[in-house]
């Protein structure tokens, strides 16, 4: 329970993830990085939340929600798409603009709105009183 330290410590939005797998990048044989020891299942996930859900800056995005509600580009500027579980990279936005490579980017606008992606941030909402 992590609620008192998060509560102590004040933050504007408290962002908790869900462990996102994505062959290749985080599980599997050619793995950058091994996460599979820190997958959750989704009702291990909803109990955390449940768990902390008075701590009011809490920023919850499950798997469903960020898989396809985040514009990633790579170092080459692919955008890459995460629809089917892997990063599957678009053409170079510097080969074919900006417009083509976001269609093969696998973004959801509808998602990224869902989960809270539009938000407003003030600097006056980050008056700390230490």
């Amino acid at each position: 329970d992590m609620a008192e330290n998060i509560v102590c410590l004040n933050p504007v939005r408290w962002k908790v993830f869900q462990c996102l797998l994505l062959e290749g990048e985080n599980m599997g044989p050619a793995a950058l990085r091994n996460a599979e020891r820190f997958y959750i299942s989704d009702e291990q996930f909803q109990t955390f939340l449940e768990r902390h859900s008075h701590v009011s800056c809490l920023v919850p995005e499950s798997n469903i929600k960020m898989q396809n509600s985040y514009l990633i580009l790579d170092e080459y500027m692919r955008f890459l798409d995460c629809r089917s579980g892997a990063k599957k990279p678009s053409l170079s936005l510097l080969d074919v603009g900006v417009a083509s490579a976001l269609d093969h980017s696998g973004f959801d606008e509808k998602m990224f709105k869902k989960r809270g992606g539009v938000y407003t941030w003030s600097k006056k909402d980050l008056l700390l009183d230490w």
